[in-house]
């Protein structure tokens, strides 16, 4: 299963509110939340778009994510989490280990974060 996941217009203020210096800055819980509601908007958007269905896989996982942006590689934790979250209850029965076990991060030349899901 793969995903697209497109930035915003501003690629800039998507790295300032997502990436992971911005919360070990002390961002406010309310711009946290905002942040997840908006992710999780984003990625049940693109479910819909591409016809996902909600079928949980049955077996753990490992989601692999390509990102192209100007954030660190390891800044990324914060943009994986939410999209992960926003995946339970669709792709994944959980985000335990029993469910989601490997978690891989890449760069890549397309505007776009894409996931993939496969089977571990």
């Amino acid at each position: 299963m793969e995903l697209r996941i497109p930035y915003p217009r501003n690629k800039s203020q998507f790295c300032k509110a997502y990436g992971l210096n911005a919360y070990y800055a002390g961002m406010h819980w309310s711009r946290r939340k905002e942040n997840a509601d908006r992710m999780h908007d984003t990625v049940t958007a693109v479910l819909l778009r591409d016809h996902v269905s909600r079928l949980p896989f049955t077996k753990p996982v490992r989601i692999t994510f390509w990102h192209c942006d100007r954030m660190d590689i390891d800044n990324h934790a914060v943009v994986e989490k939410l999209i992960v979250d926003a995946l339970k209850g669709w792709l994944l029965e959980n985000d335990d280990r029993r469910f989601y076990v490997e978690r891989v991060s890449k760069f890549h030349a397309d505007e776009c974060i894409r996931v993939r899901i496969e089977v571990a």
